[in-house]
């Protein structure tokens, strides 16, 4: 999985070309500006900082490049689509895989573009992006746009809505849940620590009983997205997987699954972090994980986004939800 062995003769490409190389696009998220972490690389696993020519040399070295995200923050997503164009400029060619298209809109995707070659802005309405609690589409069009310029697939990436409602409740046939390699049990340590995870990320207003689905869930969608990484890697160009930072985390995510769909293939997970003010040390991040450091290759730490308080609007969804 690692690759960082391979990044000399990278760094020397990279280097010979970095007068014509497009430049990272400045911030737009307004928050913490002058946290000194921003625009910092950090390689968890080694305890230091990394240069983005080092960071890119990784990109090109990987077959599978995962890049995770914040969703609502637009830095992360210029960033993702900047990331695309810099492997395109080397000569790739990948296709890219979207958490957020699910199986169910597959059909509409691809006939949208057989009709719309290059057409990214028209994915959205084709889709029917809105409809699906995404941020706006217009935050993803470049990421899109990255890939089609360079002649990449896009590729669903999710489980169909009513599988995903199955699998949570239980119901979805073992031959799906065999055919995504997660009938086996979780150890107690991983499956208590998925549920406090989605525990903390869902305010703590989740009822206990329906945290055991969402772990299996979250299992499911791991495991979805690291098969539809596998396709994207057959046509020899290699992937990119677009997604939430918690499905990139290499210890137990897309990274984890998947050898069991494309064995041999090497993986970089880059996760993007928003800083904290509180927190000024990259170490200090990836306290909560396992042996206190954050499972990804590389984080690149941004700027924080503007943002409605999460916890009350969760709250107000789920008391729409409450019968009478």
């Amino acid at each position: 999985m690692r690759i960082w062995t391979r990044l000399t003769a990278m760094l020397a490409l990279l280097a010979a070309t970095a007068c014509a190389a497009e430049p990272p696009p400045p911030p737009q998220a307004e928050h913490e500006a002058d946290h000194p972490l921003v625009g910092r690389l950090w390689r968890p696993a080694e305890g230091r900082f990394a240069t983005i020519d080092e960071a890119l040399a990784a990109t090109l070295a990987a077959d599978a490049v995962l890049l995770g995200e914040t969703h609502d923050n637009p830095d992360h997503h210029a960033l993702q689509a900047w990331m695309l164009r810099r492997l395109t400029a080397a000569g790739r060619r990948p296709n890219v895989v979207f958490e957020m298209f699910d199986a169910g809109q597959t059909g509409r995707l691809n006939a949208h573009l057989a009709a719309h070659p290059g057409d990214a802005e028209g994915i959205g309405d084709a889709i029917g992006w809105a409809e699906n609690g995404w941020p706006d589409w217009p935050l993803y069009r470049p990421i899109a746009e990255a890939a089609l310029a360079s002649g990449g697939r896009l590729i669903a990436g999710d489980l169909a809505r009513p599988q995903v409602r199955a699998i949570a409740r239980g119901t979805e046939p073992t031959a799906t849940l065999e055919d995504l390699g997660i009938t086996t049990e979780l150890d107690a340590a991983t499956l208590d620590d998925m549920k406090a995870e989605i525990r903390e990320d869902h305010c703590n207003l989740m009822p206990e009983a329906a945290l055991a689905g969402m772990v299996r869930v979250q299992r499911a969608r791991d495991a979805a997205l690291a098969r539809a990484l596998a396709q994207g890697l057959k046509d020899g160009g290699g992937a990119v997987l677009i997604a939430g930072a918690g499905h990139v985390r290499a210890d137990r995510a897309v990274p984890a699954q998947l050898p069991r769909f494309a064995p041999g293939r090497s993986v970089i997970a880059i996760a993007f972090q928003e800083v904290d003010a509180d927190r000024l040390d990259p170490t200090a991040y990836g306290v909560g994980y396992p042996g206190d450091r954050q499972p990804y290759d590389l984080v690149w730490f941004t700027r924080r986004a503007e943002r409605e308080d999460q916890c009350e609007e969760l709250r107000r969804q789920m008391q729409k939800k409450k019968p009478g």
